[in-house]
């Protein structure tokens, strides 16, 4: 027997199918939209870590060189006044003797974005020789700063792109 309240469908009606195919699109739409937001985000964050990483293994590098440099021969406070005092002296090139009285420079060339290490040597009966190597690449600015009037602490400021590294050095043999 047939009962009058059996329902005859057997299939989804037009209608129905087109509102699940929308709504599924919008969530489809939803979740690939973060997923693309969520895979710029992590490009962005691995590459200011990258470049964090980079600035600093060259401020390591530093570190170890000035740790034992003797005297800061530049930026340097030649007088020692109450108004010298209250001013610091910064610039993109430091200038120092290291432990065996040869002199280190580190400077930054704004035109390659390069922060070159160069070394001259002052050996007792020969002439002096130098060496110069890149330390850093793709830096967008590096400040050096005598921080006090003993000329034996450094400051170190440098960038590249939105990593920014600030550190000081103690020299212990000044």
């Amino acid at each position: 027997m047939h009962s009058l309240f059996q329902d005859k469908r057997k299939a989804f009606s037009l209608v129905e199918v087109t509102i699940a195919v929308a709504i599924l699109s919008v969530v489809g739409t939803v979740v690939a939209h973060w997923f693309t937001l969520n895979n710029q985000y992590q490009k962005r964050v691995t590459e200011l870590s990258e470049k964090d990483n980079k600035i600093r293994a060259i401020i390591w590098e530093m570190h170890k060189d000035l740790k034992i440099a003797r005297t800061v021969l530049y930026p340097r406070r030649t007088t020692v006044t109450s108004e010298t005092l209250k001013n610091l002296v910064s610039d993109s090139k430091l200038i120092f003797r290291n432990f065996d009285g040869d002199i280190v420079t580190y400077y930054y060339d704004e035109k390659t974005k390069e922060i070159i290490k160069e070394i001259i040597y002052i050996p007792t009966a020969n002439a002096p020789r130098n060496e110069k190597k890149v330390i850093g690449k793709d830096i967008d600015s590096v400040i050096f700063t005598n921080r006090n009037e003993l000329n034996n602490l450094v400051g170190i400021y440098m960038e590249s792109g939105p990593a920014v590294q600030i550190d000081s050095v103690y020299l212990m043999n000044e």
